[in-house]
């Protein structure tokens, strides 16, 4: 951060919110708090006052400032102010990893760098002037702020409302729709205009002088800048303790007052001036001397003379304007020629100094040199060096350099390309679009036409638009002259899109042509993803044993090849097949390791498949919770880095768990988000929206709608049982919706299908039962219900398990045999009562008070009345955070994401009412405390490392 120079005055309520927040993150609690206003309102002096205050409370602090050429230098003002602190909280930028890896562990790693830090000792970390931060910072506030909640880390970003459209802006509005406080400053009062102007001219001002202030509209930057140039000018008089302006007026405009006030200073101070405000960040002596051809030694006089007027200020090694309202205001005033005859020389002085290409880029492009072809070079090369960590400036960057290319120039196609590529990437695909169709228009040749489309199909697949994606695919596809590998690519994404977009037979004739194409060219990576592709298809179908041995081969092939077909991390599909046959274990551990593969690979874009399928893999198992936890880390990081193809399945995992909790709200909520979505054109299959859809709508007592919802899936499920596949226990369920809304014959082809797919997979114990279960509830059939208990006794599909138990204790409640129903509802009860599916348990206890069952026989045992408000899974995630853990070290332990602990934690903190780890801490000893004194022989006793203080 810049130094103010002006009095502390008018921002002192602003001031104490700050200090309120400073005592919570020095108690343990994390904070954030946003200081807006437009600039010189007094952002700057706030911050520095709140900055000396923080580290009085032995507060760490960690001060920065972004400038206009950041959104060019990833992450600059955040790693800057880490580096600041002291101590540091950032020693060495290796620590971090490759930034080439992924910009979304870039920041994960950074994230857990800050939480090993805090353990020791609390931190505040203060950024200014956030409009101008690059989209990697963006990135980071959106993920670390709400991560860094429960450790003692306090966020205080100060921005100016315009610029308005960057990626900064747009995250800090996210934070403050969720509630964060928000300081706007606004302008001084009249009485504070007086004690300010009293504070500058060391004089009360009179109504003369008064009068002139009211031109700064209580602007305490504007106010000093006036007043300080008309005592500079002589224009105010002060004679004993009274100011006076004998001035009749002020210049029309801040600009033109910054114009006279430099006409004031020497000449060699205005070029200093000038050539600092065109370098746009605090610069050295020796680069604002090669800028203008002139010796550093010659200027050091203009240099003391511009700190003494106080235009600039000393930062030690570097030069800053006292405000970049200065230097915004010295830059505007310099003409067009003169700035690009500026810009040119600092492109030079940039390059022989070894500076970024993306500074020098910058620069380049301000030149306007049409058609020179070195400045595309360089462009090129910024462009691959800033890609991975900043996509949307990167694709900015070429936007901005395209009209400087002669029509012809053959770099222009490579270009648009990339930045087709990376505008999709980010989620701007309308821009994305525009760009490609105004290229296609143009004319390309084959191999960068297919280029181009594979690209924006590949984006398009990731931002969840399949009708899109299969639109873009088949334009290519119909050229015989694209190059094989690409066209091998292209179908196997095609595939992958007409699962949730078309119909099944052309999904399965994409994939087998992507096997085929790849297969002949050696094109690998397309390989294995036809290969997942044709596994997802035999599923859809019902072929459970060929989607496992599919998915087998795709996963061989890739850890026998390596490389980048690793990164199409096939074991997704492996998992969701095995899990499909029942073989959860197995699926799990595929689940575990290619989470871990995806982390070492860096392939972030993959982490929301993982949490999808093993939130499924959960919410069958009967593990409720921490379902839960797996789907809303899906969702998180999906918004985060904008990739939405899988938001709506995991939306519709979080409504169907809500359901089973009884919480109807929640779900109404998750179905419309999803809804809303789709409208957007995110795409996902039948199966994931309709299918929860009708779970909420059935819950809620809407049999009409609910049948409205699933007549697609009954339209579809003779050709494609794929609900059937990945849930065999919907098949009861939508039975029983079925006979519940009088429709018979939709209800015939739901058994008729589960029955067909349980003698195709014989093996499959859940399927077997689930068509026991569809049939018995339909023929009212209590032999084929208590088959189903038989076939899901060696299931591990406890819900369904359940389901059974307490249809087919109905079916023996009303055939008068009382003690049967009784025992197989409390088994019912029981496994219910153990997943947390609040719903059904009180459905079931219903019924067992009917039979006279009292609702204290009905419970099953519970833990100590401190411990049983948290899961097991909740516990074992407390026990270790209160050894002082990371997230990362916790998940490490446990074998999950940290965005998974992550959710763990803010459920816990939600039923214990607390906000931080340290108060987390506390809890677990005291339930530990509790716990000796009523059974010494029981007590944990590992909690020798617990710190319960910050």
């Amino acid at each position: 951060m810049q130094a103010a120079r002006s009095a502390f005055v008018g921002r002192r309520t602003e001031l104490t919110e700050l200090r309120s927040a400073l005592t919570a993150v020095a108690q343990g609690s994390g904070g954030l708090v946003i200081v807006d206003g437009p600039a010189g309102i007094g952002k700057s002096r706030l911050l520095e006052a709140f900055a000396g205050e923080a580290a009085a409370a032995r507060v760490a602090v960690a001060a920065g400032a972004a400038t206009e050429l950041d959104h060019m230098a990833p992450l600059a003002a955040l790693l800057g102010a880490l580096r600041a602190s002291t101590p540091p909280v950032l020693t060495d930028l290796g620590r971090l990893g490759d930034p080439a890896g992924s910009r979304f562990w870039l920041v994960d790693h950074l994230g857990d760098l800050v939480e090993q830090y805090v353990r020791s000792r609390p931190l505040t970390i203060i950024l200014d002037d956030l409009q101008w931060a690059d989209e990697l910072t963006a990135l980071a506030l959106r993920i670390l702020v709400p991560a860094l909640s429960s450790s003692p880390v306090l966020w205080v970003l100060a921005r100016r409302p315009t610029p308005a459209d960057t990626p900064a802006q747009e995250a800090i509005s996210r934070l403050i729709a969720s509630d964060y406080p928000r300081l706007t400053l606004g302008p001084l009062r009249p009485a504070e205009v007086v004690e300010l102007s009293t504070a500058i001219l060391g004089a009360r001002p009179d109504h003369t002088v008064l009068a002139l202030a009211e031109r700064s509209a209580g602007n305490p930057f504007l106010l000093e800048e006036v007043l300080t140039g008309l005592r500079e000018q002589g224009q105010i008089v002060i004679s004993g303790e009274t100011a006076t302006a004998v001035a009749e007026d002020l210049p029309p405009s801040f600009l033109t007052s910054v114009q006279h006030r430099l006409r004031a200073l020497s000449e060699d101070v205005r070029r200093l001036l000038e050539a600092g405000s065109v370098l746009g960040r605090p610069f050295t002596l020796h680069e604002a001397a090669r800028i203008l051809g002139r010796s550093a030694i010659e200027l050091v006089p203009a240099t003391d003379e511009a700190i003494r007027v106080d235009t600039l200020v000393d930062l030690g090694s570097e030069l800053a304007f006292r405000h970049d309202l200065i230097r915004e205001a010295v830059y505007s005033n310099l003409p067009g020629p003169v700035r690009q005859v500026l810009h040119r020389e600092a492109t030079e002085v940039l390059r022989n100094e070894g500076r970024p290409p993306t500074e020098i880029a910058e620069h380049l492009l301000r030149c306007g040199l049409r058609g020179n072809q070195d400045a595309v070079g360089v462009v090129q090369n910024a462009v691959a060096r800033v890609a991975v960590t900043a996509p949307g400036a990167a694709a900015d960057l070429i936007t901005r350099t395209l009209p400087l290319l002669e029509p012809g120039d053959p770099a222009r196609p490579r270009l648009v390309a990339d930045a087709v590529r990376l505008l999709a990437s980010v989620g701007r695909l309308a821009e994305a679009q525009a760009l490609g169709e105004t290229a296609l228009r143009a004319g390309l040749d084959a191999h960068t036409e297919a280029t181009l489309l594979l690209g924006m199909a590949e984006a398009l697949k990731h931002a969840g638009q399949d009708t899109a994606t299969v639109e873009y695919t088949g334009r290519v596809l119909t050229r015989k002259d694209a190059p094989v590998q690409v066209r091998a690519q292209l179908w196997a994404i095609r595939a992958h899109a007409l699962l949730n977009a078309g119909d099944i037979d052309d999904a399965g004739h994409a994939a087998d042509e992507a096997v085929r194409l790849s297969d002949a060219a050696g094109e690998q990576s397309a390989l294995v993803l036809g290969l997942a592709a044709q596994s997802m298809v035999e599923q859809a179908r019902g072929d459970i044993a060929g989607a496992v041995a599919r998915a087998r081969d795709a996963v061989g092939i890739a850890d026998s090849v390596g490389g980048e077909t690793r990164y199409q991390h096939p074991g997704v599909w492996l998992g969701h097949a095995l899990a499909a046959a029942d073989r959860f274990t197995e699926a799990s551990t595929v689940y575990e390791m290619g989470q871990r593969e995806a982390v070492e690979l860096g392939t972030a874009w993959s982490q929301p498949l993982w949490h999808y399928y093993r939130a499924e893999l959960l919410m069958a198992s009967g593990m409720l919770v921490d379902a839960q936890a797996e789907a809303e880390a899906g969702v998180a990081i999906a918004e985060q880095l904008t990739a939405m193809a899988m938001v709506v399945p995991l939306l519709g995992t979080l409504a169907a768990l809500a359901v089973r909790r009884n919480e109807l709200a929640v779900a109404g909520d998750c179905v419309e988000r999803a809804r809303q979505l789709r409208m957007t054109g995110i795409g996902s299959r039948m199966e994931d929206l309709a299918w929860r859809s009708a779970l909420y709508q059935e819950a809620c007592g809407d049999p009409a709608g609910t049948m409205e919802s699933l007549a697609p899936l009954f339209a579809a499920i003779p050709r494609r049982p794929l609900l059937l596949t990945q849930e065999p226990c919907s098949a009861p369920v939508l039975v029983r919706m079925c006979l519940r809304a009088g429709a018979v014959e939709p209800a015939e082809v739901v058994v008729a299908a589960s029955a067909a797919l349980a003698r195709n997979n014989p093996g499959v114990r859940s399927i077997t039962g689930a068509a026991q279960h569809a049939l018995g509830l339909l023929r009212e059939d209590r032999a084929a219900l208590q088959a189903a208990v038989a076939a899901f006794r060696d299931s591990p599909r406890l819900l369904g398990r359940a389901s059974a138990l307490e249809d087919a204790g109905d079916a023996e409640r009303r055939a008068g045999n009382r003690d049967g129903a009784v025992a197989l509802l409390r088994e019912a009860a029981g496994l219910y009562s153990s997943s947390g599916a609040r719903r059904d348990l009180e459905r079931v206890n219903r019924r067992l008070a009917d039979l006279g069952v009292r609702r204290g026989q009905q419970r099953p045992a519970t833990r100590a009345a401190g411990r049983s408000v948290l899961t097991e899974s909740e516990m074992r995630v407390a026990r270790i955070v209160a050894r002082g853990k990371t997230n990362r070290e916790v998940a490490e332990e446990l074998f999950l994401s940290p965005h998974t602990v992550d959710s763990h934690l803010r459920h816990i903190f939600g039923k214990l009412g607390v906000s931080s780890r340290v108060a987390l801490t506390r809890w677990v000893v005291e339930q530990d405390v509790r716990a000796a004194s009523a059974d010494p022989a029981h007590a944990p006793g590992a909690y020798t490392e617990a710190n319960t203080s910050s």
